[in-house]
């Protein structure tokens, strides 16, 4: 009986993970195939808001950095990526879904952001 309820508590583990991320290991690069200056990367809520900034820093045009943060929430999320206007302002493009817990690289083209 005891097996089983091990068994159990691990089967219902992976199947949380599989839709859950984990604090421990959110890891990608962040590819900025643009002439922009990227500097902001934003979540999405299901309301609409957008969270903090989770970019202490820029990118500029043709850059690559790595992106590490903690993050507890489902995999499934919607990311908005942001970049330096010739004015100084900030310009936040559309809204993008995708799997965090997948990505290994997200790719900003000016135009749209995708990820693999």
């Amino acid at each position: 009986m005891k097996m089983f309820k091990v068994v159990a508590a691990a089967a219902l583990a992976c199947a949380m993970s599989a839709s859950s991320a984990f604090s421990a290991g959110m890891e990608f690069k962040i590819h900025n195939k643009s002439d922009y200056v990227i500097n902001g990367f934003y979540v999405q809520g299901s309301d609409g808001s957008l969270s903090s900034n989770w970019m202490n820093f820029e990118l500029n045009g043709n850059e690559t950095a790595n992106m590490k943060f903690d993050y507890d929430g489902d995999c499934d999320i919607v990311f908005v990526v942001a970049w330096a206007a010739t004015d100084g302002s900030e310009i936040k493009g559309d809204p993008t879904s995708i799997d965090i817990c997948k990505a290994d690289n997200i790719y900003f083209d000016g135009k749209e952001a995708t990820y693999d």
